[in-house]
């Protein structure tokens, strides 16, 4: 383990904690901040995602079993009470001394395993039991030579995930038509490890994105998931602007299309930004260029 790189990670954890601490504080003041909730849970998959790669995996196991519980927390399946603030600042002190033992290659004889406990404990209490709708949208590489193939290994995955509720292109058209699609996308019912099923997805060769969010929940049907274009070809006016805004808030989907001349002001961008933060599924539907490569590569699809 080269040394550059275990200094970044304590600057990084360093940081993390200390957000974390002002945002339990903040969480312990209003325990209602949707916001709050999905920032402590992007610190917790970013510190088991940093610690894993570290080989650190008992902190990669607590902060796993933590990012659990906080996405409970933020779909509103539980809610935040004075034992739950007091139980995070438990947590919190535990993952400091956690990671400090891990970075001295210490043993660290905490009481995480306590913690863990209630926090499963905690995490199953509040799981109805009923399957929950996942938007599924693969991507295959468009250099791909068995465009063909690929999509059927995805979709035969995407079949043993859970029930489908509706898929595109079908399995039957596929196989019939051999279509050399470049884009499956899927609504399932499911009751597992979501990110196992990232995983499994991303292992799939040639693919190249993997987006899966949960539908709607509460809605009954499929025809529910709300879609919304963006043409970056097109100058949008401010009152332009504002339509699109409250769009996307109602949206599941953003799909941007790209022309020769793409366009990209700095209030569009933002609105894509934010889209993407409260994640929503944003795909390019059709074409490319400077713009898209952008895009690409600040994570946005």
């Amino acid at each position: 383990m080269e040394w550059n790189y275990l200094d970044a990670y304590i600057e990084e954890t360093g940081e993390q904690l200390s957000r974390l601490e002002q945002l339990l504080l903040e969480l312990e003041e209003k325990p209602e901040q949707s916001d709050v909730l999905n920032e402590i849970f992007r610190i917790m998959h970013t510190l088991k995602g940093s610690s894993a790669t570290m080989g650190f995996s008992e902190v990669a196991d607590f902060s796993h079993n933590l990012e659990s519980l906080f996405d409970k927390l933020r779909k509103g399946e539980l809610g935040v009470n004075d034992e739950l603030i007091d139980l995070f600042f438990e947590c919190l002190d535990a993952l400091k001394k956690m990671i400090t033992a891990a970075i001295k290659g210490e043993v660290y004889d905490g009481n995480a395993a306590e913690l863990v406990d209630i926090i499963n404990n905690l995490i199953h209490t509040g799981s109805s039991g009923e399957n929950i709708k996942w938007q599924v949208s693969v991507r295959i590489n468009s250099d791909c030579m068995m465009k063909t193939a690929r999509a059927l290994v995805v979709e035969k995955y995407i079949e043993e995930m859970g029930n489908i509720l509706s898929i595109d292109p079908p399995l039957d058209v596929l196989i019939r038509e051999k279509l050399e699609c470049e884009e499956i996308s899927a609504v399932v019912e499911i009751q597992r490890d979501i990110e196992d099923v990232v995983l499994g997805l991303k292992n799939v060769p040639d693919v190249e994105n993997v987006e899966i969010r949960p539908v709607c929940r509460n809605e009954a049907d499929v025809k529910d998931v709300k879609d919304v274009k963006i043409n970056l070809s097109m100058q949008y006016k401010l009152e332009d602007l504002k339509r699109l805004k409250e769009a996307l808030m109602r949206a599941d989907v953003v799909k941007l299309e790209f022309g020769e001349k793409s366009n990209m002001s700095l209030a569009l961008l933002q609105l894509i930004l934010a889209a993407r933060r409260e994640n929503k599924v944003v795909r390019c539907e059709k074409g490319g260029g400077p713009v898209a490569k952008m895009l690409k590569l600040m994570g946005v699809f």
